[in-house]
Protein backbone atom coordinates (compact mmCIF):
# COMPACT_ATOMS: atom_id res chain seq x y z
CA UNK A 1 0.00 0.00 0.00
CA UNK A 2 2.80 2.39 0.61
CA UNK A 3 4.06 1.65 -2.68
CA UNK A 4 0.36 3.05 -3.96
CA UNK A 5 0.80 6.10 -2.17
CA UNK A 6 4.01 6.94 -3.29
CA UNK A 7 3.17 6.36 -7.47
CA UNK A 8 -0.30 8.14 -6.83
CA UNK A 9 1.22 11.33 -5.07
CA UNK A 10 4.01 11.20 -7.83
CA UNK A 11 1.62 12.20 -10.22
CA UNK A 12 0.09 9.17 -11.42
CA UNK A 13 -3.82 9.40 -12.28
CA UNK A 14 -6.19 6.96 -12.04
CA UNK A 15 -9.36 6.24 -13.60
CA UNK A 16 -12.53 5.62 -11.27
CA UNK A 17 -15.62 5.06 -13.53
CA UNK A 18 -16.19 1.76 -12.83
CA UNK A 19 -15.19 -0.10 -10.32
CA UNK A 20 -13.28 -3.04 -12.42
CA UNK A 21 -11.42 -0.34 -13.69
CA UNK A 22 -9.71 0.73 -10.18
CA UNK A 23 -8.69 -2.60 -10.10
CA UNK A 24 -7.29 -2.99 -13.58
CA UNK A 25 -5.31 0.16 -13.47
CA UNK A 26 -3.76 0.21 -10.32
CA UNK A 27 -2.71 -3.63 -10.72
CA UNK A 28 -0.89 -2.34 -14.23
CA UNK A 29 0.49 0.46 -12.76
CA UNK A 30 2.04 -0.47 -9.04
CA UNK A 31 1.41 -4.20 -9.14
CA UNK A 32 -1.27 -4.34 -6.07
CA UNK A 33 -4.92 -5.15 -6.57
CA UNK A 34 -7.34 -2.66 -4.88
CA UNK A 35 -10.91 -2.14 -4.80
CA UNK A 36 -13.11 0.96 -3.68
CA UNK A 37 -14.88 0.12 -0.39
CA UNK A 38 -16.31 3.74 0.50
CA UNK A 39 -17.15 6.72 -1.58
CA UNK A 40 -18.11 10.06 -0.31
CA UNK A 41 -19.15 13.76 -1.16
CA UNK A 42 -17.94 17.16 0.17
CA UNK A 43 -19.77 20.16 0.94
CA UNK A 44 -16.63 22.35 0.14
CA UNK A 45 -16.38 21.47 -3.74
CA UNK A 46 -19.02 18.66 -5.78
CA UNK A 47 -16.24 18.24 -8.35
CA UNK A 48 -14.68 16.36 -5.42
CA UNK A 49 -15.01 12.90 -3.28
CA UNK A 50 -13.17 11.14 -0.61
CA UNK A 51 -12.61 7.76 -1.60
CA UNK A 52 -11.34 4.70 0.70
CA UNK A 53 -9.91 1.79 -1.13
CA UNK A 54 -8.58 -1.75 0.32
CA UNK A 55 -5.36 -3.79 -0.84
CA UNK A 56 -6.88 -7.11 -1.53
CA UNK A 57 -4.00 -8.47 -0.76
CA UNK A 58 -2.75 -7.35 1.96
CA UNK A 59 -5.85 -5.86 3.34
CA UNK A 60 -4.36 -2.24 4.63
CA UNK A 61 -6.53 1.03 3.47
CA UNK A 62 -5.88 4.41 1.97
CA UNK A 63 -7.68 7.36 1.30
CA UNK A 64 -7.82 9.72 -1.74
CA UNK A 65 -9.83 12.46 -2.87
CA UNK A 66 -10.50 12.10 -6.92
CA UNK A 67 -12.37 14.76 -9.11
CA UNK A 68 -15.70 14.57 -10.40
CA UNK A 69 -14.27 13.24 -13.86
CA UNK A 70 -12.46 10.56 -12.16
CA UNK A 71 -9.57 10.64 -13.65
CA UNK A 72 -6.85 12.38 -10.86
CA UNK A 73 -6.54 10.51 -7.25
CA UNK A 74 -5.02 12.53 -4.87
CA UNK A 75 -3.44 10.26 -1.69
CA UNK A 76 -4.19 12.12 1.45
CA UNK A 77 -1.68 13.13 4.35
CA UNK A 78 -3.00 13.99 7.88
CA UNK A 79 -2.93 17.67 7.31
CA UNK A 80 -6.23 19.07 5.30
CA UNK A 81 -7.04 22.37 4.97
CA UNK A 82 -10.59 23.53 4.23
CA UNK A 83 -13.14 26.66 4.80
CA UNK A 84 -15.62 24.19 5.05
CA UNK A 85 -15.35 22.46 9.00
CA UNK A 86 -17.96 19.67 8.07
CA UNK A 87 -15.14 18.31 4.85
CA UNK A 88 -12.74 19.07 7.19
CA UNK A 89 -13.91 16.38 9.94
CA UNK A 90 -15.45 14.25 7.81
CA UNK A 91 -11.70 13.63 6.26
CA UNK A 92 -9.93 13.57 9.52
CA UNK A 93 -12.10 11.17 11.03
CA UNK A 94 -11.87 8.98 7.78
CA UNK A 95 -8.07 8.99 7.89
CA UNK A 96 -8.05 8.37 11.84
CA UNK A 97 -10.54 5.64 11.14
CA UNK A 98 -8.08 3.98 8.53
CA UNK A 99 -4.84 4.25 10.13
CA UNK A 100 -6.82 2.73 13.43
CA UNK A 101 -7.84 -0.02 10.96
CA UNK A 102 -4.25 -0.29 9.76
CA UNK A 103 -2.77 -0.55 13.15
CA UNK A 104 -5.15 -3.57 14.30
CA UNK A 105 -4.21 -5.00 10.87
CA UNK A 106 -0.48 -5.08 11.40
CA UNK A 107 -0.62 -6.14 14.52
CA UNK A 108 -3.20 -9.06 13.54
CA UNK A 109 -0.72 -10.06 10.88
CA UNK A 110 1.90 -10.11 13.15
CA UNK A 111 0.21 -12.12 16.13
CA UNK A 112 -1.27 -14.80 13.58
CA UNK A 113 2.44 -15.31 12.37
CA UNK A 114 3.38 -16.28 15.78
CA UNK A 115 0.30 -18.39 16.51
CA UNK A 116 0.61 -20.44 13.05
CA UNK A 117 4.13 -21.14 14.84
CA UNK A 118 2.55 -22.75 17.32
CA UNK A 119 2.48 -26.47 18.71
CA UNK A 120 -0.69 -27.81 17.16
CA UNK A 121 -1.49 -29.13 21.07
CA UNK A 122 -1.63 -25.76 22.27
CA UNK A 123 -4.51 -24.63 20.14
CA UNK A 124 -8.27 -25.87 20.73
CA UNK A 125 -9.58 -26.23 16.89
CA UNK A 126 -13.85 -25.93 17.29
CA UNK A 127 -15.99 -25.95 14.11
CA UNK A 128 -18.30 -23.62 13.69
CA UNK A 129 -21.80 -24.09 12.21
CA UNK A 130 -20.22 -22.72 8.95
CA UNK A 131 -16.50 -22.48 7.66
CA UNK A 132 -16.97 -18.89 6.22
CA UNK A 133 -14.91 -17.78 9.21
CA UNK A 134 -12.16 -18.42 12.17
CA UNK A 135 -12.23 -16.19 14.97
CA UNK A 136 -8.67 -16.56 16.95
CA UNK A 137 -9.11 -16.22 20.61
CA UNK A 138 -6.18 -15.44 22.50
CA UNK A 139 -7.13 -16.05 26.41
CA UNK A 140 -6.35 -16.43 30.01
CA UNK A 141 -8.32 -18.86 31.79
CA UNK A 142 -8.69 -16.32 34.87
CA UNK A 143 -9.48 -13.48 32.76
CA UNK A 144 -13.27 -12.57 33.73
CA UNK A 145 -13.65 -11.15 30.07
CA UNK A 146 -12.31 -14.29 28.77
CA UNK A 147 -14.41 -16.46 30.64
CA UNK A 148 -17.32 -14.51 29.57
CA UNK A 149 -16.19 -14.48 25.85
CA UNK A 150 -15.86 -18.76 26.27
CA UNK A 151 -19.50 -18.79 28.00
CA UNK A 152 -20.68 -17.15 24.94
CA UNK A 153 -18.97 -19.35 22.68
CA UNK A 154 -22.15 -20.95 20.31
CA UNK A 155 -22.45 -16.87 19.20
CA UNK A 156 -19.21 -17.13 17.33
CA UNK A 157 -19.22 -20.57 16.19
CA UNK A 158 -22.66 -19.34 14.76
CA UNK A 159 -20.61 -17.61 12.07
CA UNK A 160 -17.65 -19.70 11.58
CA UNK A 161 -14.46 -21.86 13.63
CA UNK A 162 -12.77 -20.91 16.54
CA UNK A 163 -9.40 -21.64 17.40
CA UNK A 164 -8.85 -21.24 21.42
CA UNK A 165 -5.36 -20.32 22.10
CA UNK A 166 -4.80 -20.76 25.73
CA UNK A 167 -1.89 -18.31 27.48
CA UNK A 168 -1.62 -18.10 30.88
CA UNK A 169 0.12 -14.63 31.93
CA UNK A 170 -2.30 -13.92 34.73
CA UNK A 171 -0.28 -15.55 37.75
CA UNK A 172 0.68 -19.48 38.65
CA UNK A 173 -2.45 -20.16 38.88
CA UNK A 174 -3.31 -19.51 35.43
CA UNK A 175 -0.27 -20.53 33.56
CA UNK A 176 -1.68 -24.20 36.00
CA UNK A 177 -4.36 -23.95 34.03
CA UNK A 178 -2.80 -23.38 31.03
CA UNK A 179 -0.36 -25.98 31.41
CA UNK A 180 -3.40 -28.95 32.12
CA UNK A 181 -5.31 -27.47 29.02
CA UNK A 182 -1.75 -28.04 26.77
CA UNK A 183 -1.32 -31.58 28.28
CA UNK A 184 -4.53 -32.82 27.53
CA UNK A 185 -6.12 -30.94 24.38
CA UNK A 186 -4.93 -33.54 22.37
CA UNK A 187 -6.88 -36.13 23.57
CA UNK A 188 -10.14 -34.37 23.07
CA UNK A 189 -12.15 -35.73 20.16
CA UNK A 190 -15.46 -34.36 19.33
CA UNK A 191 -16.17 -30.31 19.86
CA UNK A 192 -18.69 -31.20 22.82
CA UNK A 193 -15.77 -32.51 24.61
CA UNK A 194 -13.32 -29.46 24.04
CA UNK A 195 -16.09 -27.13 24.92
CA UNK A 196 -16.55 -28.87 28.19
CA UNK A 197 -13.05 -29.04 28.76
CA UNK A 198 -12.38 -25.54 28.32
CA UNK A 199 -15.30 -24.55 30.38
CA UNK A 200 -14.65 -26.54 33.13
CA UNK A 201 -10.57 -25.16 33.50
CA UNK A 202 -11.81 -21.45 32.64
CA UNK A 203 -14.17 -22.00 35.47
CA UNK A 204 -13.30 -19.59 38.47
CA UNK A 205 -14.16 -22.14 41.11
CA UNK A 206 -11.76 -24.61 39.18
CA UNK A 207 -8.02 -25.23 40.73
CA UNK A 208 -6.01 -26.98 38.50
CA UNK A 209 -2.24 -29.46 39.89
CA UNK A 210 0.57 -27.63 40.27
CA UNK A 211 2.53 -27.83 37.04
CA UNK A 212 6.37 -28.83 36.45
CA UNK A 213 9.00 -26.95 35.56
CA UNK A 214 9.10 -28.10 32.01
CA UNK A 215 4.90 -26.98 31.50
CA UNK A 216 5.76 -24.21 33.27
CA UNK A 217 8.42 -23.08 30.85
CA UNK A 218 6.06 -23.95 28.36
CA UNK A 219 3.71 -21.89 28.75
CA UNK A 220 5.66 -19.28 29.56
CA UNK A 221 7.32 -19.19 26.31
CA UNK A 222 3.73 -18.99 24.97
CA UNK A 223 3.34 -15.87 26.54
CA UNK A 224 6.93 -13.87 25.65
CA UNK A 225 5.83 -14.57 21.96
CA UNK A 226 2.31 -13.50 21.90
CA UNK A 227 2.57 -10.61 24.52
CA UNK A 228 4.23 -7.64 24.29
CA UNK A 229 3.95 -4.08 22.47
CA UNK A 230 2.53 -4.57 18.76
CA UNK A 231 1.25 -8.01 19.79
CA UNK A 232 -1.27 -8.79 22.44
CA UNK A 233 -1.63 -6.47 25.06
CA UNK A 234 -4.38 -8.27 26.73
CA UNK A 235 -7.10 -10.57 26.88
CA UNK A 236 -9.05 -11.77 24.89
CA UNK A 237 -7.89 -10.65 21.82
CA UNK A 238 -9.44 -12.28 19.20
CA UNK A 239 -8.71 -11.81 15.57
CA UNK A 240 -11.40 -12.68 12.84
CA UNK A 241 -10.52 -14.04 9.57
CA UNK A 242 -12.30 -14.75 6.24
CA UNK A 243 -11.60 -17.62 4.81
Amino acid sequence: MNKILSVLLLGFFCNFAYASKITDIITKQVGVKVGVIKEQSLNADSNLKLITVKDEEHGVKANFLVNQKENIAIGLSPVVFTDNNKDRELIIREMQSVQSYNDTYKTHASVKKIVDSLPKDYIVYIKGKTNKKVFYIISDPLCPHCQVELANIDKRLEYGDVAMIPIGWMGKGSADKVAEIYANAKNLKTDSEKIAFLKKIYDKNYKAKDADSVARTAVSEVVRQLMGKGKVEGTPYIIEEDK
